[in-house]
């Protein structure tokens, strides 16, 4: 049963994320973290995550990625994606799953504005992003939407938002999972709980993609926007839920 469940979470994220080119690792986060313990389901949405990157990067053209915005990113999320694992390792299961869902809360409020305010694009904030998105994603696998607000507030065009988040979470994944294996963080079993939902998650991605290459702009944008309200609610239910 905890198998079909977490199949089903992993299904709905990855098809969010073949439509929206974001957010796998928000909703599974959301999802797992009442199936599995965090220092389990964190390291399996890491490589899930990582090879639907690698699906939106297939047909990759430069001039499609904000590479200011980019080298901003990866110059200190790498260096967060580097801590987070130990600062997950550091926290009790109880203290993670709070902050696990306080993040995706928050991250889903900031990403649900439309127009980020201007000053939230300035260099210094999106290095201090940069940074702490880099602590919770590869650490609790969460946070991603505050660096999509940065790169709307910042001017990056939205046509341009897909492929650099997807670098940028590419690289902070591999590099957070790569300091978890090290670590020896990986649970016993790793393998074998993830190679059925790596499966369950590529076949669910492909439709949410064709989806997205038939939407307009706006309805793209709409949907985004009434999702992240649905995630934004059920993580505050969650958090108040874990705080009781």
């Amino acid at each position: 049963m905890e198998l079909i469940l977490s199949g089903m979470v992993v299904a709905v994220a990855a098809l969010f994320r073949g439509v929206t080119g974001f957010g796998f690792a928000l909703l599974a986060a959301l999802g797992l973290s009442s199936l599995l313990a965090p220092a389990t389901a964190t390291p399996i949405i890491l490589i899930i995550d990582i090879v639907l990157t690698g699906l939106i990067l297939r047909d990759f053209d430069r001039a499609k990625v904000d590479w200011r915005a980019c080298s901003i990113l990866l110059s200190f999320g790498l260096f967060g994606a580097v801590l987070g694992p130990y600062v997950a390792f550091a926290l009790d299961d109880q203290t993670i799953r709070i902050a696990t869902n306080l993040a995706i809360a928050v991250a889903a409020l900031v990403a649900m504005l439309h127009h980020p305010p201007k000053w939230m694009g300035h260099f210094v904030i999106g290095a201090l992003l940069a940074c702490s998105v880099g602590i919770l994603m590869s650490g609790f696998a969460v946070g991603g939407p505050l660096v999509a607000a940065w790169l709307l507030a910042g001017g990056t065009q939205d046509v341009r938002v897909r492929n650099t988040l997807a670098i940028y979470f590419g690289a902070v994944d591999v590099l957070g999972f790569i300091t978890r294996a090290a670590a020896g963080m990986l649970p016993d079993n790793f393998i074998a709980l993830v190679l059925p939902l790596l499966v369950i998650a590529m076949i669910a991605y492909f439709p949410g993609e064709m989806i997205y290459r038939r939407m307009s702009a706006t309805t793209w944008r709409r949907v985004c926007a009434i999702s992240l309200v649905l995630i934004a609610i059920i993580g505050f239910a969650q958090t108040i839920a874990l705080g009781l």
